[in-house]
């Protein structure tokens, strides 16, 4: 499949990892748990999920997939910091600071998700956007033309399309977050979604800065605030200046505006701290 080789380091999710079926959480939590009953830190094999769980063949393929792409599981399937959590104080993945923070990772420009979810969302996903099915198959096949030089079979591209939309739909993938709704023209609207919890966003943007801004410690307030992370979460200038404002009460961030240009300086790179903040157990 499209799965990449365990010594690359740009591990992530090729287009067609879904196997046409949408992110399930239901599917997920049953991953989930056998990952984190697993006493090593071995990677969990197929045979295991096979025994632990009552998905489908195909299933058995896509979720652990769906999981590592939504920041839950590692590439060799165990636990993250974040995965840990959710399972702890949220198991059936149903708050929106879970939901969000998976959206996030799933359309992070570094990845686990694939690629396209990036473009996709940063393309479409604008308050009151109204677009297509076909549209978002257009926006996704042109792509990968212009990033990976190669064709996608039609119904693959419609299939993938298909998936992407189920994700943020269907009641089982991530619709407490409420960022699409389908009208009855048949076509999609961006809605004005529930904002994301402060520290949702906060464990993302520590995410984000180690992974775009790699060894830097400050980096200007203009640069994040015109950054595609703000896009990610559908949020302006105001919203990430609260959300840096209580990283600064919490020790995470030093803002310094004393005289322009201003500057954002990373003081913690952890998000325990952060995540017990979310699930409230700090």
């Amino acid at each position: 499949m499209e799965i990449p080789k365990k010594d690359d380091k740009n591990q992530r999710l090729g287009v067609t990892f879904h196997r046409t079926f949408p992110l399930n959480r239901p599917a997920i939590i049953q991953i989930l748990r056998t990952s984190s009953a697993k006493k090593e830190a071995k990677k969990v094999s197929r045979i295991e999920f096979t025994e632990n769980t009552t998905l489908g063949s195909i299933y058995l393929e896509s979720m652990p997939r769906w999981g590592w792409g939504s920041g839950l599981l590692t590439f060799e399937k165990s636990l993250t910091a974040f995965g840990k959590y959710s399972c702890e104080y949220d198991s059936l993945l149903d708050q929106p600071g879970t939901q969000w923070l998976m959206h996030y990772h799933l359309s992070a420009p570094h990845g686990p998700g694939p690629t396209f979810w990036h473009e996709a969302v940063t393309r479409l996903f604008y308050a009151g956007n109204i677009f297509t099915a076909e549209e978002l198959a257009e926006t996704i096949g042109n792509f990968i033309w212009q990033t990976e030089n190669r064709i996608l079979a039609k119904r693959s591209v419609q299939s993938t399309a298909t998936i992407f939309l189920g994700t943020y739909l269907k009641p089982d993938g991530l619709n407490k977050i409420r960022l699409l709704e389908a009208t009855e023209s048949g076509r999609y609207r961006v809605c004005e979604p529930n904002p994301a919890p402060i520290w949702a966003i906060a464990c993302a943007l520590v995410d984000y800065w180690q992974a775009n801004y790699p060894g830097r410690l400050g980096i200007g307030l203009d640069m994040l605030s015109e950054s595609p992370f703000i896009k990610l979460f559908l949020i302006g200038q105001s919203r990430l200046m609260e959300v840096l404002q209580a990283m600064q009460e919490a020790g995470y961030v030093e803002i310094h505006r004393t005289a322009p240009p201003y500057q954002v300086v990373l003081v913690r790179q952890d998000t325990e701290g952060l995540l017990n903040k979310l699930y409230g157990t700090d």
